[in-house]
């Protein structure tokens, strides 16, 4: 009897096996069949990850307008550039400073752009600011943490080496900065972690529940007019241009305005480029 119910439960098994595997396989065909429909009326947007928060917003309304899906490739700037490189596809590049996209034209991959907003660096301290940081300098003192980007990667770390090159203040830093990373968004989650005092942000990304953000005056920060370009190689150069409009629409920069960025053109910064 026992050699009897172990020769069903295996023959049990083996069926439900069967129908589970059956039923799966059913559902990855639905799955590459709806995904095959969808990329036809899809665009791939490289974009900075700054940008992610109004973004993604402007996506869904975009969507809602126009029945045309976003998909966003988000990191630095850097990262960007190298993989629309590599790939070769894409519809839309909008990194987090003009400089890279000028890098984008070079290689004969942008094919028309629009300004939207400015992209302003600032330091961003722990709620409370219990290192009294009040102004640039503050980051060379002895014991305060400093972190920013990657010199040479996402843009927010060019605009901080920039910064402080500027203020004469690179070399001084040096010592303080304990923190590189590849994405401005990894900053914020350090100076969350206690693992940093200070960072050097875009001053929008600032969370006022939980830090404080130090203003860097205009004559010595960095301030840059963030673009948004259509690709050569777009499958979809109609709609990609529709999105671009968009995003640079009274309608779509209201949504950055919305997410505390300060849209292009304005007069506090008459003259940036």
């Amino acid at each position: 009897m026992r050699k009897g119910l172990i020769r069903y439960s295996a023959i049990a098994l083996l069926i439900a096996v069967i129908m589970v595997c059956g039923c799966t396989s059913g559902e990855a065909k639905d799955n590459r069949a709806d995904t095959g429909s969808a990329s036809e009326e899809s665009l791939i947007v490289y974009c900075g990850a700054g940008l992610r928060v109004p973004m993604e917003t402007a996506a869904e309304v975009f969507e809602e307008k126009d029945g045309i899906k976003i998909k966003y490739s988000y990191g630095g700037a850097a990262q960007l550039l190298s993989q629309m490189e590599l790939l070769g596809e894409g519809d839309l590049y909008m990194p987090g400073a003009k400089a890279y996209l000028d890098s984008a034209a070079e290689k004969g991959f942008i094919s028309d752009t629009r300004d939207v907003v400015y992209h302003v660096i600032a330091i961003a301290v722990e709620k409370g600011n219990p290192k009294n940081i009040t102004c640039l300098k503050d980051l060379t003192r002895d014991g305060v943490r400093v972190g920013i980007g990657e010199p040479d990667g996402p843009a927010v770390g060019k605009a901080a080496k920039k910064i402080f090159e500027k203020n004469e203040m690179w070399e001084s830093v040096q010592d303080n900065i304990v923190v590189q990373s590849g994405t401005v968004n990894e900053l914020l989650v350090f100076l969350k972690m206690d693992q940093a005092d200070a960072v050097v942000i875009w001053e929008d990304l600032l969370n006022p529940e939980d830090m404080e953000i130090v203003n860097i005056p205009v004559k010595e920060g960095f301030v840059k007019v963030v673009p948004i370009a259509t690709l050569e190689f777009s499958e979809h150069p109609e709609n990609a241009v529709k999105f671009m409009e968009f995003v640079s629409s009274d309608e779509g920069k209201e949504i950055f305005t919305n997410a505390g960025f300060d849209t292009y053109p304005c007069e506090k910064y008459a003259g940036v480029q």
